[in-house]
């Protein structure tokens, strides 16, 4: 039986993988909201080649089923304690956007284009501004990969994932490779198929087909403008995780809720509720994943006893937990 640093050795020196392994990297280094102690092991696939050999590698292993996968780490709180389970990292798995098909450039004409799990919006932003292309402007200036967004269904400005993707690659845990169709009836708000397993295995997005349009508007400005009612939010200001808590309905936001139970720039350790934005939770500084636990069953406990709704976290929690991190999560899960 191998260690966890002579896996990710093995990885590392085979001629079937290129890309990074890292060890002992700082989580906090990892992730938008700067929390988490030390991953044991970092695996950054540059190829999809890599990747199915990694996930083949790690089948063999004690690790077959224990191991994360991190996009751009904008919905993540790693534990303190750090990570001691393999870490497969996307990030760095990108290839040119392919345009698959154009059938006219007249005005609104419908295209489709093919994007790698590990591009960022701000990449996809540039390409779609350079051939003119609409439909996924709303997405600019997410944080985040396109396989993240793709997995937990991303929702930005009355768009979502679920009403431009065509089509999907994913991988499997052992490294097998299967194609999605799209198809409505598998996704919801914030909740899409990549999070349920497949014949009992994790699914890992390797790349996404989404329908744009043909555009003679100026894409540029259009993609800014988004960015610039991100910032009136305060978004980009300070280390956070992003919305921390799902909307509990079309109606109603989770974000009033928190402020009307009177959490606006309530703190606990170095984590505040960003005053900007309810539902974000922000990292003053030194914010620890004890601290956001602690302050997300606050807002949690205060509302269901106020409004007697029952919030629920789209935030994903990595890594070991302490006994009263593990008794908050079950309830917050619950």
């Amino acid at each position: 039986m191998y260690t966890i640093r002579e896996i990710g050795e093995n990885i590392k020196d085979s001629k079937h993988f290129n890309g990074n392994v890292l060890f002992n990297i700082p989580m906090s280094e990892k992730t938008t909201m700067h929390v988490g102690g030390e991953a044991s092991l970092i695996i950054e696939p540059f190829d999809e080649t890599s990747l199915s050999f990694a996930l083949k590698y790690l089948s063999s292993t004690e690790y077959a089923k224990d191991f994360h996968i991190l996009g751009g780490g904008s919905n993540i709180i790693a534990s303190d304690t750090g990570i001691k389970i393999p870490i497969i990292s996307l990030r760095k798995l990108k290839a040119k956007i392919e345009i698959i098909d154009i059938k006219d450039k007249n005005e609104n004409a419908e295209q489709t284009i093919k994007c790698s799990a590990g591009m960022s919006w701000a990449e996809i932003f540039k390409f779609c501004t350079e051939h003119s292309f609409t439909g996924l402007l709303e997405f600019t200036g997410l944080p985040g990969t396109v396989g993240g967004a793709c997995y937990m269904n991303a929702s930005c400005f009355n768009s979502s994932i679920a009403k431009v993707l065509l089509s999907a690659e994913y991988m499997t845990e052992d490294g097998e490779k299967r194609v999605y169709e799209m198809n409505q009836d598998d996704w919801d708000y914030k909740k899409s198929p990549f999070q349920t397993s497949c014949e009992g295995k994790k699914n890992i997005v390797t790349s996404a087909t989404f329908k744009v349009y043909t555009s003679n508007s100026n894409i540029h400005s259009q993609g800014l403008a988004f960015i610039e009612k991100r910032k009136e939010k305060g978004h980009y200001k300070k280390p956070c995780a992003g919305s921390v808590f799902k909307n509990p309905d079309y109606e109603l936001s989770a974000g009033a809720l928190i402020d009307k139970c009177g959490f606006r720039g309530k703190t606990s350790g170095d984590c505040q509720v960003w005053e900007n934005h309810c539902n974000f939770i922000i990292n003053r500084g030194s914010a620890t994943s004890i601290d956001y636990t602690n302050l997300i069953f606050e807002i949690y406990s205060k509302v269901k006893e106020e409004y007697n709704v029952k919030l629920t976290p789209e935030i994903i929690f990595i890594g070991k937990m302490t006994e009263d991190e593990e008794e908050k999560w079950k309830i917050l899960k619950s």
